[in-house]
C-alpha cells in the first residue's frame, strides 16, 4: 500500500494532484484543513490536505499497461499456449494469495505480542490484577500518588482523598470510588467560564494580569483575533506595558495585521480616556506589565490601573509550568482582586497538570481558557475540565 500526502489550495486542486499521481484507482484516506504557516499567514484561507492511498499491486499493473500500450504485444515467437500460460497465471495468484495471508499472519502475531507485554491479554488476566486492589485504601493510596505525581500540593491531594473517603462506603468497588473522585476533581474546578460580551451597547472592558514571562500579550493577541475575525465583533486594544518596549511594539504588530486599533496607556489617569475613545467598540482588551511584589513601586501601580479600569472581568494568566510553591505565592500578591478567572499558558510545555487543581482550590476562581503555544489565534481553547480531570486521576492499574 502506497501512501501520500497531497497540499492544494481547495479540495478540487489536492485531489486533482492525487489521480495525476496515483491514478483514479486512489483511495481517499483522509482531508483536513492545515494552516499556512508564518505571522503574516494566520488569517489567511487554510490550504486543504489530503491523505490518499492506492495498492502497489495496482501501480505496478499500470506500469506493464503502459510498457504494452507503448512497445505493443509479443510476436508470435514468443507467444505460447494459452493451455500453458493459463496454470502458469493461477499458480502465481495463488503463490501470491499465500504469501499475503502469510505477511498478515505475522503481522496479527507481531501485534499480539506487543499488546500482550503492555497490558492483560484477557477479562481473567485483568480481574486478578485488580483483584489485589480489595479494599479502598490501597485504591485511595494509588490515586493519591497519582495526584503527586501530577505535582498537585501535597495539603490539597490529602484535602481531595478524605473527600472521597467521606463518600465512599468501606466496600465500595474500584469504579464507585473512581467516580466519586471525579466529581470531587470536578467540583474543585467548576465549569470553564468564557468572556461575557455586555447587551447594554457599551464595550465589554478586559484586563489581562500576571507575572513576567507567562504569555499574557500573546493571550490577549489570540482572543483579539478570534473575536475580530470569527465574531465579527469591533475591538479595540490598550496597553499599559510601558516598562518592556518589546511587549508594545508585539501588540501592536498584532493590531496591525488585524486591523483593529491600538493605544499606549502610559498611567492610570489616561485609562478613562482611552476607554472613552473606544466607546464604539464591542471590546476592549487591556494588556498590563507583568508584576512582582519585589518591586513594591510597579505593584503598586497595578493596583491603581486595576482600580482606574473598573474593568468588566480580569483574568489571571499563570504558566503551566509553575511549580506549587511558586503557585501560592503569585496567588497571594495578587490577593488585592476583588474577582477575577484563570487562564493557564503555555500548556504544551507542562509535563503534569496539578497546577491547575492548584490555583483553582486554592483561589475558588473559575477556569476560562488554556493556551498551547505561541500561534495565534489557533492556540488557544477554552479549558476542557473533563480531560484535565481525567489527567489528574491517572491508571489504577500498575
Amino acid at each position: 500500500m502506497k501512501i501520500r500526502r497531497y497540499v492544494g489550495k481547495d479540495t478540487q486542486e489536492a485531489i486533482l494532484k492525487v489521480k495525476m499521481d496515483l491514478g483514479n484507482e486512489a483511495i481517499i484516506l483522509n482531508t483536513r484543513k492545515v494552516r499556512q504557516k508564518g505571522p503574516l499567514k494566520f488569517f489567511k484561507k487554510p490550504l486543504i490536505e489530503v491523505l490518499a492511498a492506492v495498492d502497489e499491486e495496482y501501480g505496478k499493473a499500470r506500469e506493464n499497461q503502459f510498457h504494452k500500450k507503448s512497445y505493443g504485444t509479443p510476436s508470435a515467437d514468443f507467444q505460447q499456449d494459452h493451455s500453458q500460460i493459463g496454470p502458469r497465471i493461477m499458480d502465481k495468484k495463488l503463490h501470491d494469495l499465500e504469501n499475503k495471508v502469510s505477511g498478515m499472519e505475522h503481522m496479527i502475531k507481531e501485534i499480539y505480542e506487543r499488546v500482550k507485554t503492555n497490558q492483560p491479554t484477557n477479562m481473567l488476566e485483568q480481574q486478578s490484577n485488580l483483584a489485589s486492589f480489595t479494599d479502598n485504601a490501597s485504591v485511595l493510596k494509588i490515586f493519591h500518588n497519582n495526584l503527586l505525581n501530577n505535582e498537585v500540593d501535597a495539603d490539597i491531594a490529602d484535602w481531595v482523598i478524605n473527600a472521597v473517603k467521606e463518600k465512599v462506603g468501606i466496600g465500595s468497588s474500584i469504579n464507585d470510588t473512581a467516580s466519586v473522585l471525579y466529581n470531587v476533581l470536578s467540583g474543585v474546578l467548576g465549569k470553564p467560564e468564557v468572556i461575557k460580551l455586555r447587551q447594554d451597547g457599551r464595550p465589554t472592558v478586559i484586563l489581562f494580569i500576571g507575572p513576567t514571562g507567562v504569555g499574557k500579550t500573546t493571550t490577549l493577541a489570540k482572543l483579539a483575533a478570534i473575536y475580530a475575525i470569527n465574531h465579527k465583533k469591533k475591538v479595540g486594544l490598550l496597553t499599559a506595558d510601558t516598562y518592556r518596549i518589546a511587549a508594545v511594539d508585539q501588540l501592536r504588530t498584532y493590531a496591525e495585521i488585524l486591523g483593529i486599533p491600538i493605544s499606549v496607556v502610559y498611567s492610570a489617569a489616561d485609562i478613562q480616556g482611552a476607554l472613552e475613545a473606544y466607546s464604539d467598540k464591542d471590546l476592549v482588551l487591556i494588556d498590563t506589565a507583568g508584576s512582582s511584589h519585589v518591586n513594591r513601586l510597579q505593584f503598586d501601580e497595578l493596583k491603581t490601573l486595576v482600580s482606574a479600569t473598573q474593568a468588566d472581568e480580569v483574568y489571571l494568566v499563570i504558566s503551566a509550568t509553575t511549580s506549587p510553591k511558586n503557585c501560592r505565592e503569585i496567588i497571594k500578591n495578587y490577593s488585592f482582586l476583588e474577582d477575577y478567572k484563570l487562564i493557564f499558558s503555555k500548556m504544551d510545555e507542562a509535563p503534569v497538570l496539578g497546577i491547575i487543581l492548584n490555583a483553582t482550590y486554592i483561589t475558588g476562581k473559575c477556569i476560562s481558557y488554556i493556551t498551547t503555544g505561541q500561534s495565534v489565534p489557533d492556540d488557544i481553547e477554552i479549558a476542557n475540565t473533563d480531560k484535565i480531570v481525567k489527567s489528574l486521576m491517572g491508571s489504577i492499574v500498575k
